[in-house]
């Protein structure tokens, strides 16, 4: 399982100094490793210390592109082994989409463009009880924070996009309002256009979190990519 962070990233101007006075030399993979362990999530120790009750995932990968010209990039991205077997826990997303953007944060400001999440949906629990309640917290934003959004959902297998998009919609709690427009019966990708509460990174596993339940119950078991993007296109 993969999520990625796209933006365009800003160096804090004083990293390398104080990188050079503690005799540091991070990268992202250092940093999410860290990251991850402080919120209890995943131990990236070996031997006597690698059994971590509750781990949410093991580190595969992770990477970052950091380069200062302006340019949107993909920031950060963190591969995974998610724990299986976890009675009701969702896939890991908003977990590795926060321990990326702590440490995006941590070395430099970010202007978040997109969040993309390559999932095994054969691992997705029923999660609609949660994303329902999910939604109260998304309720709280300020209306004048409210913005439009693009996704794109891509399969392994056909799934049925009207289906998928009314799903979506109603577990949100009327907080993710989709525009509507024709749709073909079945397909292996589609992309829609919404109004979402807030565009943040937290934001975009949310509205993810939404897609990932909603394939799973039209019985699609395979793998999908889930992009979320900031405006309508």
């Amino acid at each position: 399982m993969t999520v990625e962070i796209h933006g365009v990233f800003r160096r804090h101007p004083w990293i390398d100094q104080v990188s050079a006075d503690h005799d540091l030399d991070e990268d992202l993979f250092s940093l999410v490793v860290k990251r991850a362990a402080a919120y209890g999530w995943s131990s990236a120790f070996i031997g006597g210390l690698s059994d971590l009750a509750g781990a949410r995932w093991g580190h595969a990968d992770a990477g970052n592109d950091w380069s200062q010209d302006g340019r949107n990039r993909r920031l950060a991205w963190l591969t995974v082994h998610p724990t299986a077997g976890m009675a009701r826990q969702h896939l890991p997303v908003l977990p590795m989409t926060r321990v990326m953007t702590d440490s995006l944060y941590r070395m430099g400001n970010v202007t978040f463009t997109a969040l993309s999440a390559h999932v095994p949906l054969r691992l997705a629990p029923d999660t609609a009880l949660d994303l329902r309640t999910d939604a109260d917290w998304y309720a709280l934003t300020s209306p004048a924070a409210r913005t439009g959004i693009t996704v794109t959902i891509s399969a392994d297998s056909e799934f049925p996009p009207a289906q998928v998009l009314t799903h979506t919609a109603q577990r949100s709690i009327g907080q993710l309002r989709i525009d509507q427009r024709e749709l073909p019966t079945r397909t292996t990708e589609t992309t829609f256009t919404a109004s979402a509460p807030e565009w943040t990174p937290d934001a975009a596993a949310w509205v993810t979190d939404l897609v990932v339940n909603s394939p799973r119950e039209a019985g699609v078991r395979g793998r999908a990519v889930i992009t979320a993007s900031g405006g309508r296109r």
